[in-house]
């Protein structure tokens, strides 16, 4: 068992030898990134599950149109206070069932009802007339109700499941909206493994550079051409550079591992990202930028609670009416001494009828009236509301944006003028007329001047970033 143990362990880091750490097969570019986030990561799982979860709501709304049974069993016994030509006592044993159904495209309500009674009656002594003892009884009722003003061609019956409509598509865009948002985020924390490599990348090169100019003063020492002055200032400027290269390290290792976990890809930290931080993507006029804004899918939220506020609206107008129905029934019955003879269906009732129902103060419907306008109302300052933050956070992100190219022409001019002047210090210590303190300060100065490129450069790209998301456009 131990043996197998150290073979598993010896496979497992052969095979993370084998990982690529480099070059164009293990890079990692944002697209890639990107699709291996949504592959993986449980977020866009459950955010597409909110859609689905209320649409499986709204199909259940249906359930208002679904057959209805009910049912009942019961026994009566009566005695008149005075049975002069009556029974004395009469003992009932009835069953009644029925099943109900409300129309979903007129609002109607459609009922079919079949009961049965089994009487027996107590007779005392009469000269007149002759009463059954036992009787039975049997009926088969259809009726019908058809709403004429409120609830007319089911307007109430379907309103929930129309207004669910609404919460179903605007559901669908928030949950796009939150994935975009949580992606965005990803990508800056991406832009931030780009920038700590290029870091890396160049404070290795300054300690590299550092390191042999070690070497060459002390060969220069050890041939009595310099001082040990020179000596330690360039040992001073390799142990800065170490220190640099251990800070820079601990953060890119610690960056690499998050972003592993985050796609769940652990050999993501023997890769490196294949983004060119440097290439600046062209920014689009403003005014095009504001055309765009009317497409983004807060404003398509919004519209979606516009159209539900005026079906809702609709509703509550509908609501106020007068309940005016039609009824009409239709019952086939029959009876007596003998079972079998109650389903005979020999007798016929019929019913035709109106009936109406006006609520004479109707303090719901205005106050839900009332409360619907000043919903429309406060709905209204809230798409402006959010129309000017949106235009304010366009026209901020495009300034900067727009300064920043500027900028970062400016920085590639300074890295040009601290090569310049760092070629220049070099050949004055050379020949002797310089002094080593100004190589180091020039070559910092050069190396400074660098790194603020690349704080810039991805300070840039990831205010591109946020300018897309406004956008709706990752």
């Amino acid at each position: 068992m131990r043996l197998l143990s150290k073979v598993a362990w010896f496979l497992l880091f052969c095979a993370v030898l084998l990982l690529p750490r480099g070059g164009k097969g293990g890079e990692v570019t944002l697209e890639a990134f990107a699709d291996m986030l949504k592959a993986t990561h449980p977020a866009f799982s459950r955010e597409r599950l909110v859609p689905v979860i209320l649409a499986t709501e709204q199909e259940a709304m249906q359930g208002v149109s679904d057959w209805n049974l009910s049912g009942s069993l019961g026994f009566s016994r009566e005695e008149p206070t005075l049975a002069t030509m009556g029974p004395e006592r009469t003992d009932a044993l009835s069953f009644r069932v029925g099943v109900t159904k409300r129309l979903w495209s007129t609002g109607g309500e459609l009922s079919v009802i079949n009961s049965l009674t089994r009487s027996v009656s107590g007779m005392g002594p009469s000269l007149l007339f002759s009463y059954p003892k036992r009787f039975y009884e049997h009926s088969l009722e259809v009726q019908y109700t058809h709403p004429l003003l409120r609830n007319r061609s089911g307007r109430q019956t379907r309103l929930a499941y129309f207004l669910k409509r609404f919460d179903v598509d605007a559901a669908r865009i928030e949950a796009e909206e939150r994935l975009e948002e949580f992606l965005a985020d990803a990508m800056l924390r991406y832009l931030d493994w780009v920038y700590l490599e290029e870091q890396h990348r160049r404070v290795r090169e300054r300690l590299d550079l550092s390191s042999r100019e070690l070497e060459r003063m002390q060969r220069k020492f050890d041939a009595y051409l310099v001082d040990s002055t020179d000596v330690l200032r360039a040992s001073d400027a390799v142990s800065s550079w170490k220190q640099n290269l251990g800070l820079v390290s601990s953060n890119l290792e610690a960056i690499k591992r998050e972003l592993g976990v985050l796609v769940q890809d652990p050999g993501l930290v023997f890769r490196e990202p294949g983004f060119d931080l440097y290439r600046i993507p062209s920014l689009p006029p403003i005014d095009d930028a504001r055309k765009a804004l009317a497409d983004v899918r807060v404003f398509k939220v919004l519209q979606l609670r516009q159209g539900q506020l005026g079906v809702s609206g609709a509703g509550l107008r509908n609501a106020s009416k007068p309940d005016l129905s039609i009824v009409g029934a239709v019952a086939v019955k029959d009876g007596g001494e003998a079972f079998a003879g109650a389903f005979n269906a020999g007798k016929t009732d019929a019913a035709l009828g109106l009936q109406l129902q006006v609520p004479l103060e109707n303090t719901v419907a205005k106050s839900d009236r009332g409360k619907h306008r000043l919903e429309q109302l406060r709905l209204g300052y809230e798409i402006e509301e959010i129309r000017l933050s949106f235009e304010s956070s366009l026209a901020s992100l495009h300034e900067q944006l727009w300064q920043l190219r500027s900028v970062l022409r400016l920085n590639r001019e300074q890295i040009a003028s601290a090569k310049l002047r760092t070629s220049e210090e070099v050949a004055l210590y050379e020949t002797g007329r310089g002094d080593l303190t100004f190589v180091i300060m020039s070559r910092d100065n050069e190396e400074a001047a660098r790194l603020t490129y690349a704080e810039n450069a991805v300070r840039y790209q990831k205010l591109w970033i946020r300018y897309l998301e406004l956008l709706d456009r990752l």
